[in-house]
């Protein structure tokens, strides 16, 4: 019976996880939660993973990562804009602490355009910077240090 359980709980967590933004604001959705199922010997035990908080749109707006003994590892909390693009991502250790600040901009396309990179002190580390295509494909990514000096270029090349 608990095998059964188990596999039943497995198949409609994947449907849940196949949701698209779209179904999850249909359907009202504010929060996930994910359970993982540990088995051992015949026992099973069960632990939080994650929990979502979703805004109206279907977009996470909060995140927090749990450790195997149920304690906060990360919370990472995301803001959008009226587009519906993620535009900042903060990510914070289990006392509230910034690690990490990541903000993105767009172009009027809605393509993503810049992404900035921040330490836990709030100091820019990088940025990545993208070429777009009058088609509207990405052809560059430029990678830049926090004193300006580019570190790496990516080409992106398409072919049919």
């Amino acid at each position: 019976m608990k095998t059964t359980t188990t596999f039943l709980c497995l198949i409609l967590s994947a449907q849940l996880f196949g949701q698209s933004k779209k179904d999850l604001k249909k359907y009202r959705v504010k929060n996930i939660t994910e359970i993982i199922v540990d088995v051992s010997g015949g026992k099973e035990t069960k632990r939080t993973d994650v929990q979502k908080k979703l805004d109206d749109n279907g977009n996470v707006i909060e995140e927090i990562n749990f450790d195997k003994k149920g304690n906060i590892q990360t919370k990472t909390l995301n803001k959008y804009n009226s587009e519906k693009d993620k535009v900042e991502e903060i990510v914070q250790d289990a006392n509230g602490k910034q690690i990490s600040r990541e903000v993105y901009k767009y172009d009027i396309n809605g393509e993503k355009k810049e992404e900035w990179k921040y330490n836990e002190l709030n100091a820019l580390e990088a940025k990545q910077i993208y070429t777009i295509d009058s088609k509207g494909f990405r052809t560059e990514r430029k990678t830049i240090d926090a004193q300006g000096k580019t570190i790496q270029i990516k080409k992106y090349i398409y072919g049919n």
